[in-house]
């Protein structure tokens, strides 16, 4: 008996350490609570690496949830490969982050591993309430797999107010492509670059939507087509081609880095770039650093000929899952709900810790960290106040917000949530991996053969029709249309 209870404390410290992962499978029920195993990786979690400060949130989301948590939190750059082992061991956690959901969600799906969420978040008083279109892009057979805890990533063209109002450029938030082309041009010749733009070619997606075409293989109207070999590609292209001949497109875009391109707009140099919605305080933060402060207007999309546009659309690139494995569905999106609605786990979780054990406030409000805290790599972030789900009163907080937060993050809000009617779409989980071994085998180079001739067009060093006659060259090259052919017949 004495053995049994010796064991006993020393399993249940292994499990309060986060270590004993055995452990927290098999015990499925503590006392009568069900036992949750949550993995996810540690740039969350309260942003601290200190297994205690990890407690603290463990804690929040136990209290909050009538569970027992088991986490399983390796660093943000092992998350990965740790997860992908404890799926092919079996040992899965009940609910975890996925990453690279688009293209990752689909394939696990294919495989059985997740759970289908559809009734669960309809019947959950919390999540049922989540806008639709969160879950739109990432639906398999109609059904939804995956939670998201923040709205999906998107790119906008931002222009400075000041060079605006000296040019008179007036652009809505949706002009029509000839309206972007014309009034940027009144830039010419200004020593200002109209449009500055960075050398990932993958985002000129944006003015590809503009003409409804879709830089990829994807699924159009139930068919798998090559979309940079359609009529819409190629008008797409010109168009881009003619911002660049004009002058509005930066003509050193191909080596143009992002930090490059943001400070050139920061500083006035540049009057405008694309970048992610959700970053518009850091351009009211480094304008004024740099002593250039102005509103950024935003221009959600490019409305083309036939009405086509869109902003470019990341879509949801992290999300919580299920495993089909577990034991307590019911107790696994109570979890779940609590991290993603709870307006106090979710600050907790992914923004700011616990009050007193990650931080303190100062007499002015100030958030101070701890020094536990510090000395574990807190570093607190205000991005939850904009980016999440969460109805949050900014003139109603526990701690207070510095000028220039006070100034950007309403129109932060405001743009975040106006973006999302606008977005454009999404193909990149129309084709999941395994179902085409030599698409997947082709597919990286398709990825760079094609932006490569879409850089030639555009700086006009192949014509359209050369580069691409020199594309369908590879295509060929690669049997493009019997890959077609093989995706089709599985679709």
């Amino acid at each position: 008996m004495k053995m049994k209870r010796i064991a006993l404390v020393a399993m249940a410290c292994l499990v309060s350490a986060g270590t004993l992962w055995a452990a927290g499978q098999n015990e499925k029920l503590t006392q009568g609570i069900p036992h949750i195993v949550i993995a996810t990786a540690d740039n969350t979690y309260g942003l601290s690496t200190d297994s205690d400060l990890q407690g603290a949130i463990t804690s929040l989301i136990e209290s909050k949830t009538n569970t027992k948590i088991t986490t399983i939190i390796p660093p943000l750059a092992s998350y990965t490969d740790k997860l992908a082992t404890l799926v092919n061991s079996g040992d899965v956690p009940d609910v975890f982050v996925v990453a690279q959901a688009m293209t990752k969600i689909p394939s696990m799906v294919a495989r059985g591993q997740l759970l289908d969420l559809t009734d669960y978040i309809k019947n959950s008083p919390a999540l049922s309430k989540l806008d639709p279109s969160l879950f739109q892009n990432l639906q398999i057979d109609g059904k939804t797999y995956f939670i998201p805890y923040n709205y999906p990533k998107s790119k906008a063209l931002y222009l400075r107010k000041d060079i605006m109002d000296q040019y008179g450029i007036t652009l809505s938030n949706t002009p029509t492509t000839e309206e972007f082309s014309r009034e940027m041009q009144k830039l010419a010749g200004t020593g200002i670059i109209p449009f500055c733009f960075p050398k990932w070619v993958d985002n000129f997606q944006f003015f590809y939507n503009s003409f409804g075409a879709w830089g990829g293989v994807y699924n159009e109207n139930g068919q798998i087509i090559d979309g940079f070999q359609t009529q819409e590609m190629r008008d797409a292209l010109s168009y881009v081609h003619q911002l660049y001949v004009d002058g509005v497109l930066s003509q050193e875009f191909i080596t143009t880095e992002n930090s490059a391109m943001r400070e050139k707009t920061y500083t006035g140099k540049a009057a405008s770039d694309i970048d992610y919605v959700t970053n518009y305080i850091n351009y009211v933060q480094n304008t004024t650093a740099a002593g250039k402060y102005t509103e950024m207007h935003l221009i959600y999309k490019l409305v083309g000929p036939n009405g086509d546009g869109g902003a470019l659309n990341e879509a949801t690139q992290t999300a919580w899952v299920v495993s089909a494995k577990t034991e307590n569905p019911e107790a696994s999106i109570r979890v779940l709900e609590t991290i993603v609605t709870d307006s106090e786990v979710y600050p907790a979780f992914f923004g700011i810790g616990v009050e007193g054990k990650h931080y303190t406030l100062d007499a002015n409000g100030v958030i101070t960290p701890t020094a536990k805290a510090a000395n574990s790599g807190y570093k607190y972030t205000l991005n939850y106040l904009s980016d999440s789900f969460l109805d949050i009163d900014l003139n109603n907080l526990s701690f207070t917000l510095s000028d220039l937060l006070k100034q950007g993050l309403p129109k932060q809000i405001a743009h975040i949530r106006a973006v999302q009617p606008n977005l454009g779409p999404n193909h990149a989980a129309d084709i999941n991996v395994g179902v085409s071994v030599a698409y997947d085998r082709v597919a990286p180079s398709i990825k760079s053969t094609r932006e490569s001739i879409a850089t030639k067009i555009i700086v006009g060093s192949v014509s359209l029709e050369q580069g691409m006659q020199e594309y369908n060259n590879f295509w060929k090259s690669i049997n493009g249309p019997e890959i077609l052919k093989e995706l089709n017949a599985a679709n």
